[in-house]
């Protein structure tokens, strides 16, 4: 991920800061770590439960019965 030189330079710039920047530094990576770890949700997943099977195969061809009715000469 990093290079061992970046690493060295972060820790030399950590040992320069006051405590009070060093314990707000790990407040934040310990947030970023908190995200990390809680699953992402997306709406796929959030409407999963309001899926109705028997209708997937009309979903298949909706798209092009829209456009066909939509484009169509009346």
């Amino acid at each position: 991920m990093y290079a061992l030189a970046e690493r060295a330079q972060v820790m030399e710039l950590v040992q320069t800061l006051p405590d009070e920047q060093i314990h707000y530094v790990l407040n934040i990576i310990q947030s970023l770590s908190q995200k990390a770890a809680t699953p992402r949700c997306t709406l796929r997943g959030r409407f999963a439960n309001y899926a109705n099977p028997s209708l997937r195969a009309k979903e298949k061809e909706a798209w092009a019965i829209a456009a066909e009715e939509k484009h169509s000469v009346r």
